[in-house]
């Protein structure tokens, strides 16, 4: 009888401790993992940093070669030199074809002018049928020369519009080579820590693949896994206690950023959700669902490990 109080009392005092607190075990230290991806190709000069080293923003972490890179430019500077010296060519073309277009319209004038006094003279006999004649052809001639003076003038416009374009063209494509250059020396994009630095001197890079990876020093936070049991319970901003096991035998002030709502239920399909497996050794157990605990305090950030253990209490 005894036995069976005793057991009764256990069970009561687990299934009230509910509504007290919240406890896992369950739980692990976690940051973001920063990928720098180079964004042009080449083989490494020299790498700037050590495996785990701290680093700050903006720190030189390795350097492309830049040779072929600097070449580029050069070229792209050279070409666009080229087009914009073709620019004053252009202009001093159009004003040459811009007087011979005035001479052909003032040419033309007087070729109408003529033709218009000598029509009548001709019609009335004061001059030669030849001589009218020769007056038109002139008039012909005139009008002629007229609209080639108008056509060559119109074509030299249309060169100096497509060599303009040249020149944006080329001043874009130096721009080009300039950002790429630029681009040679890799630097972090966050502070944090480097980890499990691979790359060295000779090695290809591209942007098609990640070459250093740092441990965001800015975004520390603990995931617990609670059971189903205990959410109702959580609501963010709650103060909860957490427990290193990098650091035992210290507990540190958390609160409740916010708990997940959404979780996968197959494992290999946790790309945008978490994955909580729901056994453990082959043993079935309730539903966990992560919430998410911003450190009040802790170690310090050069304590913090990704990865490690942690215990997690929450008092309601």
């Amino acid at each position: 009888m005894l036995c069976l109080l005793a057991l009764a009392a256990a069970f009561l005092a687990w299934w009230m401790s509910g509504y007290l607190f919240a406890y896992t075990d369950d739980a692990y230290v976690t940051s973001d993992i920063v990928s720098i991806t180079p964004e042009v190709s080449g083989p490494i000069e020299a790498v700037h940093v050590t495996d785990n080293e701290w680093v700050k923003r903006g720190t030189l972490l390795f350097t492309i070669d830049p040779l072929p890179f600097r070449l580029a430019v050069e070229q792209a500077r050279a070409e666009e030199a080229r087009t914009q010296a073709q620019l004053p060519v252009d202009e001093a073309q159009l004003q040459v074809l811009r007087a011979q277009k005035e001479s052909a319209e003032a040419a033309a004038k007087l070729a109408a002018a003529n033709l218009r006094r000598d029509t009548p003279l001709g019609q009335s006999g004061w001059i030669s049928a030849q001589a009218l004649d020769r007056t038109r052809t002139a008039e012909a001639q005139s009008t002629a020369q007229q609209h080639a003076a108008e056509a060559a003038l119109q074509k030299a416009h249309e060169t100096l519009d497509l060599d303009k374009t040249a020149v944006a063209s080329a001043r874009a494509a130096r721009q080009l080579a300039e950002w790429r250059l630029s681009r040679t020396k890799v630097v972090a994009s966050v502070d944090g820590y480097v980890t499990h630095l691979a790359v060295q001197a000779g090695d290809m890079v591209s942007p098609n693949q990640a070459a250093v990876a740092i441990v965001d020093g800015n975004a520390w936070r603990v995931i617990a896994n609670y059971k189903e049991y205990y959410l109702r319970h959580l609501r963010p901003g709650g103060l909860a206690w957490v427990w290193l096991d990098s650091h035992p035998w210290h507990l540190y002030r958390a609160r409740i950023q916010g708990v997940a709502h959404g979780i996968s239920r197959q494992r290999g399909s946790e790309a945008l959700v978490p994955f909580v497996s729901p056994t453990v050794n082959w043993i079935r157990l309730q539903r966990r669902i992560p919430v998410r605990f911003t450190l009040l305090d802790s170690p310090g950030d050069d304590q913090l490990f990704m990865g490690a253990d942690a215990r997690v209490l929450v008092i309601y």
